[in-house]
């Protein structure tokens, strides 16, 4: 199905009731008009190619949309066939975290959905919660409405950053997995993958999946030692990080995380030193 794009406005969404499912847009001129996201009026904007995907506005979204007449020829045309652009609000908290330790907001929910309100920007953003953590929905909605520390994902798309609560509890195996970070410990796992690029581990003690990538490999024979690794095997590795966005543990077969931040700093200072011009 084509798009539609015939006489497309733009604008910010600069109210949005979640609830009841309508808010207004602000254009360039100082006009504001109001939309309606029924389940109805998705089907209908599809089908006259207005939009080609569902979308659920937010506060701060920059928005094209078309206007139609209202029920009522005598009210104000409406807002239909809203497609999302970008949300300065959350470019300018994504921009804060950069400079920032952590974010502040509060813990608000949506239908069945758990979101962060940014407190200097009011933007939203997706709570990230997994099976690591320890039932994360029953302590999500033990603290509706209240002021927690935050930090967000990284990712290149500005609208599928996520929020992660340091606070949040772990499951136990993954408190363990932390301390063997902090610790410098080996870990063991079975091979349940690998590629040219990497191995991926179960580690059977923790029943959480690591990975090994073959760019921690930073000599000859440590190369040729992860080549011989075949699926299967069980090995031992040191745990290095938790990436909480993907759900793994990153793990090192020849060095604990202190170890690599020692090579990684040693690397960065030697591309940094002024070179001579012999």
């Amino acid at each position: 199905m084509e798009l539609n794009q015939s006489e497309r406005l733009f604008g910010e969404v600069v109210s949005y009731n979640f609830e009841k499912h309508y808010g207004f847009i602000s254009v360039a001129d100082g006009s504001t008009y109001f939309f309606f996201q029924s389940e109805e009026n998705f089907l209908v904007d599809f089908e006259e190619g207005l939009i080609l995907k569902r979308y659920l506005a937010s506060v701060g979204d920059t928005v094209s949309f078309v206007l139609k007449p209202n029920f009522r020829e005598e009210d104000p045309w409406v807002a239909a066939g809203l497609i999302r652009m970008t949300n300065l609000h959350r470019l300018k908290m994504i921009q804060m975290s950069v400079k920032k330790e952590f974010l502040v907001g509060t813990i608000t929910k949506i239908g069945k959905t758990f979101f962060l309100k940014h407190r200097e920007t009011g933007a939203l953003v997706l709570v990230n919660s997994n099976p690591w953590h320890k039932n994360p929905e029953e302590w999500l909605e033990e603290k509706l409405g209240f002021w927690v520390k935050f930090n967000l994902s990284i990712h290149k798309e500005e609208e599928k950053v996520c929020a992660e609560i340091p606070s949040m509890p772990f499951r136990s195996s993954v408190q363990e997995i932390k301390g063997k970070i902090e610790s410098g410990d080996l870990v063991q796992g079975k091979v349940v993958h690998r590629s040219n690029a990497g191995i991926t581990l179960l580690l059977t003690d923790f029943y959480l999946n690591g990975n090994l990538s073959i760019k921690t490999a930073l000599s000859e024979g440590e190369v040729k030692y992860f080549n011989t690794i075949k699926k299967g095997d069980l090995v031992s590795a040191f745990p290095i990080e938790l990436d909480l966005a993907k759900g793994i543990v990153k793990l090192d077969f020849f060095r604990s995380r202190i170890e690599s931040n020692l090579v990684l700093q040693s690397t960065e200072e030697t591309e940094l030193a002024p070179k001579s011009n012999s």
